[in-house]
Formats: C-alpha cells, structure tokens, sequence
C-alpha cells in the first residue's frame, strides 16, 4: 500500500506546475493520503486555500483513473 502513497506524490510533482484552480496556478501541498484496501487511495490537496479531495483509483499498482470529488 506504501506504493500508492509514492505513486500519487509522483502524480503531484509533475502535474503541480501545470495545476490551475480558476484559472490561476496556487502552490499545491498533499495534506494526506489515505489508502484504501479497495483498489482507491484518497488525497487531500490544499490548493489557494482550500483543500480538494482527489480520489485515485489504482489497477495493476499503477493510477488508472484521477477523480476530484
């Protein structure tokens, strides 16, 4: 499961220089990750002051899918 948790770090330093939240480019921090034993881990994103859920849905080890809830 610790897997996940670098797998979504990586996702979020290459994607953070790129991250617009209403057309402006805040600093993105990860606040927390929690893995689930179903296949989706949950991270908790504070962008512009404010915390977004992302919700990443993992096959084979690998993200598969990235949802903002």
């Amino acid at each position: 499961m610790a897997r996940q948790a670098e797998c979504i770090k990586q996702f979020f330093s290459i994607v953070s220089p790129g991250f617009a939240l209403d057309g402006d480019l805040p600093a993105v921090e990860i606040e927390g990750i929690e893995e689930r034993h179903d296949g989706h881990a949950i991270a908790r994103v504070r962008a512009d002051g404010r915390v977004l859920p992302i919700r990443f849905t993992f096959d084979e080890g690998k993200i598969a899918r990235v949802e903002v809830l």
